[in-house]
Formats: structure tokens, C-alpha cells, sequence
């Protein structure tokens, strides 16, 4: 059994917290309850669009990677249906600074049309990547809107269809 503890603090954020002192390494993983099923269906992709835009930098951080790295730490994200899930790992004697940056873009994300653009074309790439360019890729494109002809699950979370 994981002993943990659980609070909610002032602003709502909940918060589960695990102490291992058998690693020097921490972990931070912020979860947001949205993903690609609170979208407007003629409107896809915002969800996994914006996780990657949550990487761009916040109004005082412009480099959100480069600060992490500095400090021995790496992170990643994902977005599915349900979720958006943003984690860091990092030696725990750094761990203030993962707490820093993720507060700083929580209050602070900064948007700029340079990095709104290059992360509509990563999102774009990867999903070739994942979807068209490896055999059977497209079958859950297709498969999707079959099971799910009437529910948020009905389109695939990497599409992006976005209006400017």
C-alpha cells in the first residue's frame, strides 16, 4: 500500500502527495480534467494544440525546457479524451523549481504568433506521424467514429481543426 496524502487548497487545485526518501529523484505531475471530449466537434485538436502551447513559455519564463534542464529535470505531456496530464521528473533537491514553473504557467501562459505557429505545425507533424505515416495508423481514425457515433470519444484527439 502507497501511503499519500490528500488536500485541496484555497483556489481548488487538489493536491496527492507521496514522499519515497529511498530516491534522489522527484515527480511532479499535474493533471487537468479536460481533454479533446470538451471540444466543439467542428472545432477539434485545442486540447492537444494546447498542451503543446503550455510548452512555449510563459510571460516571465519565455523558455519554459531550458530552465527545467538547468536543473538536472525533463518533462512531457499528454492529452487523451479525458485528460490533459503534464509531468516532470528532477532530482528532489530541485523540486521548488518544478512547483515554480508549473504555478508561473498556470497564472502566466504567454501566447506568441512565432511559437503558435511552429506548434500548429508540430501537432500537425506528429500527427502524420502517428496516424498516416505507419501501417494500420489510420485504422483508429476510422474505427472511432464507427464506436462512438453520438459521444466526444466519436473524434480522435490529435486532429486539429482549427478557424482562424
Amino acid at each position: 500500500m502507497i501511503h499519500f496524502e490528500q488536500f485541496t487548497l484555497a483556489n481548488g487545485l487538489q493536491v496527492f502527495f507521496h514522499e519515497d526518501k529511498t530516491t534522489p529523484i522527484a515527480a511532479v505531475n499535474i493533471l487537468y480534467n479536460v481533454g479533446s471530449r470538451d471540444e466543439n466537434p467542428e472545432r477539434t485538436g485545442f486540447a492537444h494544440f494546447f498542451e503543446h502551447l503550455m510548452f512555449t513559455g510563459s510571460l516571465h519564463i519565455p523558455e519554459y525546457d531550458e530552465v527545467l534542464q538547468r536543473v538536472g529535470g525533463e518533462n512531457n505531456a499528454f492529452t487523451s479524451p479525458d485528460v490533459t496530464n503534464y509531468y516532470i521528473t528532477l532530482p528532489v533537491t530541485n523540486l521548488e523549481t518544478a512547483f515554480w514553473l508549473e504555478s508561473d504557467r498556470m497564472l502566466g501562459l504567454a501566447f506568441h504568433e512565432k511559437k503558435f505557429e511552429a506548434q500548429r505545425g508540430v501537432v500537425i507533424e506528429e500527427f502524420k506521424q502517428r496516424y498516416l505515416n505507419q501501417p494500420y495508423g489510420d485504422v483508429w481514425l476510422k474505427l472511432r467514429p464507427l464506436a462512438y457515433q453520438k459521444h466526444p470519444y466519436h473524434w480522435n484527439t490529435a486532429i486539429l481543426r482549427l478557424r482562424r
